[in-house]
């Protein structure tokens, strides 16, 4: 299988939580790693720690996320994702979509590492104007 097509099998084993298949694709020492800020911030090592992981922070943050893929770069022992994840912040009721970057590392056709790039900083962003907006909303119906 080639270093795209596994690409390809891992996002689906996400989409359709397949644990066994993931698992089959990784390296056992896997190295994944998550922006600062963004949901499941951190650095995680093997397939079980990734799954539990991540799959817990990112439905407790959001409600209807997806990763959707646009483009993929191959180069040889790498494989860069170009896509964005979509969804709603759990905690706002807001719709999200969110630029992302995904590198995957390959060694003997395993997936030995995960290297993830996204704007947090859009989130950080996002979260100062709602409170802002509430707030001045607040203050508004006080003068009332």
């Amino acid at each position: 299988m080639k270093h795209k097509d596994v690409v390809i099998e891992l996002y689906r084993c996400f989409r359709q939580q397949d644990v066994e298949r993931f698992t089959q694709l990784c390296s056992p020492s896997i190295t994944w790693q998550q922006n600062q800020g963004f949901a499941g911030e951190g650095t995680y090592q093997g397939p079980s720690a990734v799954l539990s992981k991540l799959y817990k922070s990112f439905n407790f943050e959001w409600q209807r996320w997806r990763f959707v893929i646009e483009r993929i770069l191959d180069a040889g022992d790498d494989i860069v994702v170009l896509g964005y994840f979509s969804g709603i912040d759990r905690d706002t009721k807001q719709p999200f979509t969110l630029a992302a970057s995904h590198i995957y590392s390959f060694n003997n056709g395993k997936v030995t590492k995960f290297q993830q790039y996204t704007n947090e900083l859009q989130f950080v962003n996002q979260a100062i104007a709602e409170t802002t907006m509430a707030n001045l909303h607040l203050g508004s119906q006080a003068m009332l």
